[in-house]
């Protein structure tokens, strides 16, 4: 039987699959911290990207390594969550040929107070970055150069003594890949971070 043409032409593509293994004992702890980072697209300088087929281990095809930077006197914004209420997911999306993946989140603020309502004023008509740490510290980015977020906000202000009063903003945007991972750095106000596990970067002496 001929081979097959289209393996003849990409016979030098890359091949990355590999195993993938769960050992007992091991941990894949579910959900986002009480936590999360934003900025604004316009305020990033350079925007990195995944290494994608240019990845040398199939670990490292959805990383980020290097920094996003910011232009100067730009920070990323912290803001609260609510405990276990806010859920990221991933699904592709597309047709034969240009399929791409749909990263979602579900964000929900606690209160409905002048800062919350101001943020989301102001997220109903911007393209902003969200940087979001997993459970277990690892940072995930939902926003892509090439692509602009798509934003839904919402509050619910309860009329009960035990409803929730809340503020919930719904992040979509399409990307070349699952929520990628960030390893590089960020600076808030409270210093400059890691995106391999959430914590200040620890400072050298000369």
């Amino acid at each position: 039987m001929a081979e097959n043409q289209s393996q003849v032409r990409c016979a030098d593509d890359a091949a990355l699959y590999e195993d993938i293994d769960f050992c007992m004992g091991d941990k894949s702890l579910p959900g986002t911290r009480n936590h999360g980072y934003y900025v604004p697209r316009r305020d990033i300088k350079t925007f990195p990207r995944p290494a994608g087929s240019a990845a040398e281990k199939m670990e490292d095809v959805a990383v980020i390594k290097s920094n996003i930077e910011l232009y100067a006197d730009k920070l990323w914004k912290r803001f609260a969550l609510v405990p276990n209420e806010s859920e990221p997911t991933a699904e592709g999306q597309g047709s034969y040929g240009s399929k791409t993946m749909l990263n979602k989140i579900t964000l929900v603020l606690p209160g409905t107070g002048k800062k919350a309502t101001g943020f989301i004023s102001q997220l109903n008509n911007d393209d902003v970055v969200f940087l979001i740490p997993m459970a277990d510290g690892k940072c995930r980015l939902f926003g892509s150069p090439l692509y602009q977020a798509e934003i839904a906000v919402s509050q619910a202000y309860g009329k009960a003594a035990t409803d929730a009063n809340t503020t919930t903003v719904e992040v979509s945007v399409t990307d070349e890949f699952a929520a990628p991972f960030y390893e590089g750095e960020f600076t808030t106000s409270e210093g400059t971070f890691l995106g391999t596990n959430d914590e200040l970067k620890p400072v050298t002496n000369p």
